[in-house]
């Protein structure tokens, strides 16, 4: 029997009392067996080994692909270093803060984490009670999520891209991708990766890149073009330039390109913070932004309801946007799927009338 999951040796289906969660070969979809070394496919007989107790199924990637993935690569492990990531109890309520739904809500469900990165939202899921499958590209991201679960509940890891995920339709009871769809190659195919992933009732929530003011987002993707030619560390350096101490050069700049105010900071912390959060702006070859109306969209082309916007937006009035230098602020929709699937998108997300496309809205 192969070595389990996590360290656990576990048959397949991965073992979820209610609801098993059966993998499948993310190539051609066919039902995968037990080998020695890992997992074989019966169709393609291609092998999927466990190592460090993370089921490796990631495909070959495009270049575009591949830097991306070392981009974030070396991210994960400047935040396992960081004094910012710190796995404490304290993400539960930032977690339950971010979906708005009750804290019993994910009690002995089966949820899915695509793109979990450092592993902060699989332990608040995991500390809920959820029987968590985390999903990440990236090496030291399933490492890192891996040591960051050891000793919680039921919580299985698995290394693929999201284009290429091992599961079946309708599985699990709610979906999270945070952060991640707008660094793939297409924001809106990737969510059509993982919204049938959701079983009728269950709840999707992704988090994305709003796209605000066009000056500002041109001005970054000049300068993203020039940091992208840079070692990873040359621009994590550069992006800790960015954090502007100066409130004048910074009422200059703000207007052009992303940047942070080191005045709005309250210690050395914040500003590490800071630090990653533009790094990861300006590192991945795909750094898409959207509008909340097209968000919407997707959802209920993909058959979900009751949608709801998580985040605040800050600013709404066109002179607003110009004035403060907004762009690429995050914005996040989470959304309920119908039992039966709507490809009518209603006229008010066309038009972009929100209050009456959304039943929720903040």
């Amino acid at each position: 029997m192969a070595q389990g999951l996590c360290g656990r040796t576990t048959a397949m289906p991965v073992g979820i009392d209610a609801s098993p969660i059966t993998l499948i070969c993310p190539g051609c979809k066919a039902a995968l067996r037990e080998g020695t070394e890992g997992y074989v496919c019966v169709g393609c007989g291609q092998v999927y080994p466990v190592l460090g107790g993370v089921l490796r199924m990631l495909p070959a990637l495009t270049g575009a692909e591949e830097q991306t993935r070392a981009a974030f690569d070396f991210e994960h492990r400047r935040y396992q270093q960081a004094r910012y990531l710190r796995i404490t109890p304290d993400l539960i309520e930032a977690w339950l803060a971010e979906v708005r739904l009750p804290r019993d809500y994910f009690k002995g469900g089966t949820v899915l984490d695509v793109g979990c990165g450092t592993g902060r939202w699989t332990y608040a899921l995991a500390s809920l009670g959820a029987k968590v499958v985390a999903v990440d590209v990236s090496d030291a991201a399933v490492e890192i999520t891996s040591e960051v679960i050891r000793g919680l509940g039921d919580v299985t890891v698995i290394q693929a891209s999201v284009f290429h995920l091992p599961f079946q339709p309708g599985q699990f009871d709610f979906v999270v991708s945070w952060g991640v769809l707008h660094h793939t190659r297409c924001t809106e195919s990737a969510f059509r990766r993982i919204a049938p992933l959701v079983r009728p009732g269950g709840r999707l929530h992704i988090m994305v890149y709003e796209r605000r003011n066009p000056v500002k987002v041109l001005g970054t993707e000049v300068l993203r073009m020039v940091m992208r030619r840079l070692t990873p560390e040359a621009r994590y350096r550069w992006c800790g330039r960015l954090v502007i101490s100066n409130r004048r050069v910074f009422q200059l700049v703000r207007g052009l390109i992303a940047c942070v105010p080191a005045s709005d900071l309250s210690d050395t912390l914040d500003a590490e913070k800071a630090q990653f959060g533009l790094y990861d702006w300006y590192s991945p070859r795909y750094n898409h932004l959207h509008r909340v109306a097209e968000v919407c969209g997707w959802f209920h082309k993909a058959g979900f309801d009751d949608l709801r916007v998580t985040s605040p937006i800050k600013y709404r009035r066109w002179w607003e946007v110009l004035r403060f230098g907004q762009c690429g602020v995050s914005i996040s929709v989470q959304g309920r799927r119908q039992a039966r699937v709507r490809t009518v998108v209603p006229e008010a997300v066309q038009e972009g009338r929100l209050a009456d496309a959304l039943s929720a809205a903040v």
